[in-house]
C-alpha cells in the first residue's frame, strides 16, 4: 500500500513585496527600469509529526512575511550577472548594462544572489532564505518547498527544492 503524502500551502495576502527591477533578455536586450506588485505562495511537504500536520502554518507564515517584508519597496539588482555590474559606492549603488547606468541611494536596494530577477530566481532566493529561517523549527523531516512567485496577476515563476538532510 502506497503511504500518503503530505503538503502544507500558505497563500495570504499580506504575502506581497512591491519592488523595480529590470531584466536581461535575448542576451544584449535590458528592460527598463520598472515595477510589480509580486504575490507570493508557498508550499512545503513531507510526513505528519507527532500533531498530526506537516510543519505549524504559523512559523512557516511568518518566514515568509519576513523575507517579502525586506525586499518590499525596494530595487531588485542582480549581484551575479555576467553584463550587469553592480557596485556600491559610498551610500550609493551604482548598476550598469553596456551605456546604460543607474544610481540609486543604498538603502532603497537589494542586491541578490541571481543572474537575472526573474520571477523564477525571486522564489529561488525566497525558498532558500525560508529554509534558512524554519530549518531550526522544522528540522530535516521535509522533502520539498516551493515557492511560486507572480509578477503580473498570473504569471508565476516557481522553485521547488528538495528540503536540506542533516
Amino acid at each position: 500500500m502506497t503511504q500518503p503524502s503530505y503538503r502544507v500551502d500558505v497563500s495570504k495576502e499580506a504575502f506581497v513585496f512591491s519592488a523595480a527591477h529590470f531584466i536581461t533578455f535575448a542576451g544584449n536586450i535590458c528592460e527598463r527600469l520598472h515595477g510589480h506588485n509580486y504575490g507570493v505562495r508557498v508550499a512545503v511537504e513531507g510526513p505528519l509529526d507527532e500533531n498530526r500536520y506537516v510543519v505549524d502554518f504559523i512559523a512557516l507564515r511568518d518566514a515568509v512575511l519576513a523575507e517579502t517584508g525586506l525586499l518590499d519597496h525596494h530595487v531588485l539588482l542582480p549581484r551575479d550577472h555576467a553584463q550587469i555590474s553592480v557596485e556600491r559606492q559610498d551610500s550609493e549603488v551604482v548598476a550598469r548594462f553596456a551605456d546604460r547606468r543607474w544610481v540609486f541611494p543604498e538603502e532603497d536596494c537589494v542586491i541578490l544572489p541571481v543572474i537575472n530577477t526573474t520571477a523564477e530566481e525571486l522564489a529561488r532566493v525566497i525558498a532558500e532564505r525560508v529554509i534558512e529561517r524554519t530549518r531550526d523549527a522544522f528540522g530535516s523531516a521535509l522533502s520539498t518547498i516551493e515557492v511560486a512567485v507572480d509578477e503580473n496577476h498570473g504569471q508565476w515563476g516557481v522553485c521547488r527544492l528538495p528540503w536540506p538532510r542533516d
